[in-house]
């Protein structure tokens, strides 16, 4: 059976063709669905970590101000909720990198393997005929940075992958070369 006829899910991880790929440094085990034997995981740039830390930044210094300037003109409890703000802003600033640096994707003969998570971690599997369309954005932020993101559609959403943190040539060439693939193995239903 072809790829094209297999649902996309996120436990298809078994039917992906790994033959003649290195294998990907630090594998544990031939039975780690998060990270299979022989696909190796592109990372993405850690310029999406500025991004990420600041857009957190912003929103939680906003939330911070409130407190400060309640606290400062009426309520001193409010001294306390500033404080568990700058704790959550603080995490964050610690847990972005990481998340980043978990991140991934792989290109396999007949899938897009796309992989995120630390704790709870996520690895999702997109055959290449399931893609409706593939596009490219970016934010003012990330623009600045040189990053960009690429989507996948596919008829069921929860299959829908966002590579975020590409750099833009790169963001570019995935994008092309994933529509080229789906076009491919789409010609072939």
């Amino acid at each position: 059976m072809s790829a094209v006829n297999e649902p996309a899910s996120t436990s298809a991880v078994s039917s992906v063709s790994t033959a003649g790929r290195a294998p990907t440094p630090g594998s544990t085990s031939a039975g780690d669905p998060f990270n299979p034997d022989g696909v190796v995981f592109q990372p993405v740039s850690r310029r999406l970590i500025a991004v990420r830390v600041v857009g957190i930044l912003l929103g939680l210094g906003a939330l911070a101000a409130v407190f400060v300037v309640g606290a400062l003109v009426r309520y001193s409890w409010m001294w306390v909720g500033a404080a568990v703000v700058v704790g959550f802003a603080a995490w964050a600033v610690w847990l972005v990198p990481r998340q980043v640096r978990a991140m991934g994707y792989a290109l396999t003969a007949d899938h897009l393997l796309w992989r995120k998570g630390i704790m709870f971690r996520r690895i999702c599997v997109v055959p290449y005929g399931r893609m409706q369309y593939v596009d490219t954005s970016q934010g003012p932020l990330a623009a600045w940075l040189g990053i960009a993101e690429v989507r996948l559609h596919t008829a069921a959403a929860s299959t829908d992958a966002t590579i975020n943190g590409l750099p833009v040539k790169e963001a570019e060439h995935l994008r092309r070369l994933l529509a080229d693939r789906g076009e491919q193995r789409m010609a072939g239903l």
